[in-house]
């Protein structure tokens, strides 16, 4: 049996059986992340930042402990003015974490699973980290630009999160430079496989 047969079923018999969904019974033929959700392993993290300053930034950190995988689907901040500039940063270093941000189950009906990540917002940064990813959010007279309510979405394909061996902590900042104090909500969708035991 492969290492990764060990991590994600207890033997072949166990894998079928949850190859099938046990209210329809059939066959799962939907996409990973829509099973992912019926199975209780899809997560939702959501809040708004309201009197960003200009040239103030908006720190959501995320905290993955040693051994979880999340696989990070979507990222989207909805903005009332920019240009803003957005950073994802891996291997933070934190004194302090921050306030808990609101993050749910999915599936509500028949799922009793929490995210072993953590979202937070307002830490406090010891050590930036490694930089992954940059984004940036034009002003809205930029051409082809809606008046408000900008965002950035998941496009960029998913990032699979985490450290077989350490906690790994992972940062979105994004920066307002619009020039003025603005609101940013944001919303993150990922999911975390969970059929081991």
């Amino acid at each position: 049996m492969s290492e990764q047969e060990d991590n994600f079923r207890k033997n072949r018999g166990d894998e079928q059986r949850k190859a099938f969904d046990s209210y329809v019974h059939a066959m799962t033929v939907i996409s990973e992340p829509h099973r992912m959700i019926h199975d209780g392993f899809f997560f939702n993290a959501s809040g708004v930042e309201t009197g960003v300053a200009n040239a103030a930034s908006v720190d959501l950190l995320i905290v993955m402990p040693a051994g979880s995988f999340g696989h990070l689907t979507l990222v989207e901040f909805s903005l009332d003015d920019a240009p803003c500039d957005v950073f994802f940063y891996e291997d933070v270093v934190t004194s302090a974490d921050g306030t808990a941000v609101n993050v749910r189950n999915h599936n509500r009906v028949n799922a009793n699973d929490t995210s072993n990540a953590t979202v937070t917002s307002g830490p406090t940064i010891t050590d930036i980290g490694t930089l992954l990813h940059q984004r940036y959010i034009p002003a809205p007279s930029a051409p082809g630009q809606q008046a408000g309510g900008l965002l950035v979405t998941g496009e960029d394909a998913e990032w699979v999160l985490g450290s077989p061996t350490v906690e790994t902590k992972y940062l979105w900042r994004i920066t307002n430079n619009s020039g003025g104090a603005i609101t940013i909500g944001y919303h993150f969708n990922g999911y975390e496989i969970g059929y081991v035991g």
